[in-house]
């Protein structure tokens, strides 16, 4: 009996490990807007999106779209933090290396952190 579990686990790892992988990069950063409330937020995340991506689409809780090349996908939404705090960004990217994703999200993330009128 244990002969045979040994001969199935071996098998199944054979079988599972001779597929190949394709790794992808992501890279996510996070800043604190010049908004206070949710749809603040996401407005500045629209108007940031459309400076430093392309193919926008816009929902009620993402904004999302790639890069100019096409080779970096980014996904934007934001949380809301209350009690007179500026609302939270987040900006997550993939794509095929790294090198290529993480100024396209940095760039991104700038873009929204700096987009619309300060609220106080």
């Amino acid at each position: 009996m244990r002969t045979i579990a040994i001969l199935v686990l071996a098998t199944l790892f054979t079988v599972t490990t001779n597929y190949s992988t394709n790794a992808a990069a992501l890279w996510w950063n996070k800043v604190i807007t010049r908004q206070k409330t949710y749809q603040r937020c996401m407005q500045a995340a629209q108007d940031g999106g459309r400076s430093t991506l392309g193919n926008l689409r816009i929902l009620p809780n993402e904004v999302s779209g790639t890069s100019l090349d096409e080779k970096v996908y980014v996904a934007i939404t934001c949380v809301e933090r209350g009690a007179d705090q500026r609302a939270v960004a987040i900006i997550a990217g993939v794509g095929d290396d790294v090198s290529a994703v993480r100024p396209v999200v940095d760039n991104t993330a700038e873009a929204v952190r700096t987009s619309g009128t300060p609220e106080y």
